[in-house]
C-alpha cells in the first residue's frame, strides 16, 4: 500500500507540473529596438540623409550648415541616431552642446531641423508611434543644441 501512495503522489506531481507548464502563457516576444524599427543602419542612414539635404539647402536653416562637411556630419549624425536609438554604433563624437557651441542656433532653426527629421521619417515610411519615440529623444537634445 505505501508503495501504491508512493506512485500515485509521483504521478499527482507529473501531472500537477505539465498542467501548469501547459497552462502557462508564454512570455511575448522582447520588441525590436526603436534602431531595428527604423529599418536597422540602411533605414537610419536614409534618414539622416534625407534630413540634411534638405535642412541644409532651406533658407531658414541654411547658415548654419554653410562650411560645415556635410558628409562628415551625416556620418556623424547616423552614428549618434544609431547609438540613441538602441542600435549598435557607439556614439564617441562631441557632446551637442560642444557640437553646437558658438553656432547660435535658434529655437525656429531648431523647429525647422525637427520638421525635416519627420518628413524624412515619414518618407521612409516609419510607423507613427516610432517617429515619436525618435523625436522625443532628439526633442531632449534640444537646450544642449540651443546652448541653455
Amino acid at each position: 500500500m505505501n508503495l501504491h501512495i508512493r506512485i500515485s503522489a509521483a504521478l499527482l506531481a507529473v501531472v500537477a507540473i505539465a498542467g501548469t507548464t501547459a497552462c502557462s502563457t508564454p512570455a511575448p516576444p522582447a520588441k525590436p529596438s526603436l534602431f531595428v524599427r527604423l529599418g536597422g543602419m540602411t533605414g537610419v542612414t536614409a534618414v539622416v540623409d534625407d534630413f540634411v539635404s534638405k535642412v541644409s539647402v532651406d533658407p531658414r536653416s541654411k547658415r548654419t550648415f554653410e562650411g560645415v562637411n556635410l558628409p562628415r556630419l551625416k556620418a556623424s549624425v547616423v552614428l549618434h541616431v544609431c547609438a540613441l536609438s538602441g542600435g549598435p554604433c557607439k556614439y564617441e563624437g562631441d557632446s551637442m552642446a560642444l557640437a553646437h557651441r558658438g553656432m547660435a542656433i535658434t529655437s525656429e532653426e531648431l523647429s525647422v531641423m525637427g520638421y525635416y527629421v519627420d518628413q524624412a521619417l515619414q518618407r521612409q515610411g516609419v510607423a507613427r508611434a516610432n517617429r515619436e519615440e525618435l523625436e522625443s529623444m532628439l526633442d531632449k537634445l534640444g537646450p544642449e543644441i540651443l546652448n541653455k
